[in-house]
Formats: structure tokens, sequence, C-alpha cells
């Protein structure tokens, strides 16, 4: 078994929530095309989603954050030359750098908090890419919790803002939970 199923066997085995394969070749499809370079990801987990990212023949860094010390001790493991694995909180974190491609990918609420902090660390020509938009695993369920209902509410308001948002320019994909891609 390579790597990546490793990482990708033990995110599920543990209840890490990963990103999905549609997305995340979607997500592949775009830095290639563009050739993107340099990639932030916020929200680590296990690394699955680095990892892979760093298989593109463009990419050469890869800066990841993740809150959590045990995921963060986890990925780490994971070695890999072109990632750096930063045990840090995004809302706190400043980068050195710009990047070509931010994929925000940690808790859902404050997002906005986080297209502000990072929108000015990315390079023109680049997007910031925000799973989980619409989050249809709640779908299925017929009652919700109060957390669950107050979850989806902070994304379909997080949503709305960013859609109709002045400055950025924003689309909406409609791909496993639900995409958006902000560019610069």
């Amino acid at each position: 078994m390579d790597l990546l199923q490793v990482i990708k066997q033990k995110s599920l085995e543990n209840h890490i929530p990963i990103v999905r394969d549609k997305t995340l070749q979607l997500m592949i499809d775009i830095i290639n095309k563009n050739k993107y370079q340099s990639v932030l990801e916020i929200g680590t987990a296990y690394g699955y989603s680095a990892y892979t990212i760093s298989k593109c023949k463009n990419i050469k860094s890869i800066i990841t954050l993740e809150k959590r010390i045990d995921n963060y001790l986890i990925a780490k493991q994971y070695k890999n030359n072109k990632i750096t694995y930063l045990n840090d909180d995004a809302f706190f974190y400043t980068p050195t750098q710009t990047f070509d491609f931010i994929f925000i990918d940690g808790g859902k609420s404050h997002q906005e908090h986080l297209v502000d902090k990072y929108y000015q660390h990315l390079n023109k020509g680049g997007i910031i890419f925000i799973d989980n938009i619409d989050l249809h695993k709640f779908d299925q369920l017929d009652v919700l919790t109060k957390n669950q209902k107050s979850l989806l509410n902070k994304i379909k308001v997080f949503k709305k803002w960013l859609l109709s948002h002045k400055v950025y320019k924003t689309e909406y994909v409609f791909i496993d939970d639900g995409c958006c891609i902000i560019y610069k």
C-alpha cells in the first residue's frame, strides 16, 4: 500500500475528515492547469490533501497549518521535502510569503475572517479554495441537533456573504459538498 493510501485509511479509521475524491481532483486539476508552485493549507488533519497536492509536478512548497497537536504529530510523520507542517492556529498565524493556492479546510466558524486575512497573502492570478460549503452529509438526517443546525446556518450565511462580496470574485462549484473558488 502506498503512503497516500495509508494516510487515507488511517484518517477514515479514526474518523478524521478528508477532502472528497472529486473535490481533490478538481483542486489538482486547477493547480496543474495554472502551474501553481506554492500552497497554503489551513487545516492539515493527518496530511492527506497536502501529501496528494505535493505530487503535482509544479508544486515547490506547501505550508500546512494544524491547530490540534494530536493531528499535527501524526501528519508530520509523513515527511515530504515539499511540505512544511506547522502546529498553529490560522487566526494567529501570519505568513511571511504569498501563495498561488490557498486551501481553507479548517473549522467552519468565522471563515470570513480567514478569507479576509489570507486574501492579502494570495498572489495575483491565484485562488482561495474552500470546500464543504453545503455539507450534504446532513441532508440524510431526519432530525438535526442544535449544533448541526447552527453550523448549517453559519455556512449558509458565509456562502451568501462570499457570493455577494463586492471585492472577491467567487465561483460556486456544485461538487461533493460544494466548493467556492475565490480568484485574485
